[in-house]
């Protein structure tokens, strides 16, 4: 089987782009150890060579990432066909998802790529994408697989009425449905007054890499992290953006502070910003209490893990935050926010704590009553790290759901 796989992005050594795309990178992978073969493209807009790139801001734009026609990363082929982005718009008027089919079926015919519709398959994540994916698939005779991981099924949707129509023919033309959480499914159903069937398939944790350490190692690594040994550590990990509900747990913590102040937030922040958090705690009196690292590479990310007491994302939406997950792997005790699939993967006091978005009010008593028992945090970390192991999954165990379900597509 060949799966040709279209993220919405993937990593490339350029500022910011490092890591995106990586859980899609190693469901890939996983993908390879069950016997598929797989090719990633990344259709980017096409711009003119220097000096010419400089006569419009977007050309100008697209230019400074300069994406090589092909690539390697981690073992696997990465293609680069060029979307047609010529300017004026009055004598180019083609809309952009016309122009960004054209340049898969083109990619194919310059490279004169036979696909046999019993072998090759696309695989598409995030849906406004997808769409446009599974209508080159269908142009060119093979199956598509489409998945669903959050606001492409909530969010996007209800931006207007041709969001709605598009995502909703999308799933009803699609050959195989896929949600990241069964909620997803359910969701996409309800919104769009369907019954399609869908497979849940969960990305999974690499539990063997985001695992537990020892006190004496824990404190080596807060010494090499430059992290305080006598305060707890609170770890959120997500983007610099308001929907992370970065506010809440600053509002939270400041009224932790007015009966314990013995912790200091670690903000692990990457991607897309519409929030200074450095500013906002200050403004809470919290600048002493808040230490905040940028884009940290996906395999130094166990040593937050490890060097931290508790961690809690107060997201406002989410498909499954894989930081949670992951979180929960290396045994520690979770506070989340009950939205998108974290009910899936947490039962209330029984392997991590989920409160309401939006309320900051609950989450400070959450966060005093976890601070304050350490009998609650060893309970609930242990038995989130076995949840994992046991139930949730790694990469490569849940990319064999993945893998049968492409396979079985292609031979019905």
């Amino acid at each position: 089987m060949r799966v040709w796989a279209f993220p919405s992005f993937y990593p490339y050594p350029y500022p910011g782009m490092h890591h995106g795309g990586i859980f899609a990178h190693r469901q890939y992978k996983g993908l390879i150890s069950h016997g598929a073969e797989v090719k990633v493209i990344v259709p980017v807009l096409w711009s003119p060579p220097a000096p010419l790139y400089n006569l419009t801001a977007s050309w100008k734009e697209d230019a400074k990432y300069r994406f090589p026609i092909e690539r390697e990363y981690d073992g696997i082929k990465v293609y680069h066909p060029r979307i047609s982005n010529m300017k004026p718009g009055r004598i180019f008027r083609k809309a952009y998802s016309e122009r960004y089919i054209e340049a898969i079926l083109g990619f194919f015919k310059k490279n004169k790529i036979k696909l046999d519709p019993a072998e090759d398959i696309f695989y598409s994540q995030w849906l406004p994408d997808a769409g446009l994916v599974q209508t080159a698939a269908h142009k060119l005779g093979v199956k598509s697989a489409v998945m669903g991981i959050g606001d492409d099924v909530l969010i996007i949707p209800h931006k207007d009425k041709k969001s709605f129509e598009f995502i909703d023919r999308t799933l009803s033309e699609a050959d195989i449905r896929l949600a990241v959480a069964q909620y997803l499914g359910d969701a996409a159903n309800g919104l769009f007054k369907k019954n399609l069937p869908f497979y849940v398939v969960r990305r999974g944790v690499n539990y063997e890499f985001f695992k537990p350490v020892d006190d004496k190692i824990k404190e080596q690594i807060k010494g090499k992290l430059n992290l305080p040994n006598d305060k707890m550590i609170i770890l959120s990990v997500g983007s610099p953006i308001i929907a992370k509900g970065w506010i809440e747990l600053l509002d939270a913590l400041n009224e932790l502070k007015k009966q314990n102040d013995e912790f200091v937030l670690l903000g692990v922040c990457a991607g897309f910003s519409n929030l200074d958090i450095r500013q906002e705690a200050a403004k809470r009196g919290l600048q002493d209490h808040y230490i905040q690292v940028n884009d940290v590479a996906p395999d130094e990310m166990n040593e937050y893990y490890n060097a931290s007491d508790i961690f809690c994302l107060p997201s406002h939406t989410e498909g499954i935050a894989n930081a949670v997950a992951e979180a929960m792997a290396c045994g520690l005790p979770v506070i989340t926010t009950s939205v998108g699939g974290h009910p899936e993967l947490i039962a209330n006091y029984e392997n991590g704590i989920l409160v309401e978005p939006k309320k900051p009010g609950e989450l400070f008593e959450k966060l005093r009553e976890l601070t304050s028992h350490q009998d609650l945090r060893i309970k609930l970390g242990v038995n989130a790290r076995n949840h994992i192991i046991t139930s949730w999954g790694s990469f490569v165990e849940n990319s064999r759901k993945l893998y049968d379900i492409l396979k079985d597509g292609l031979a019905h």
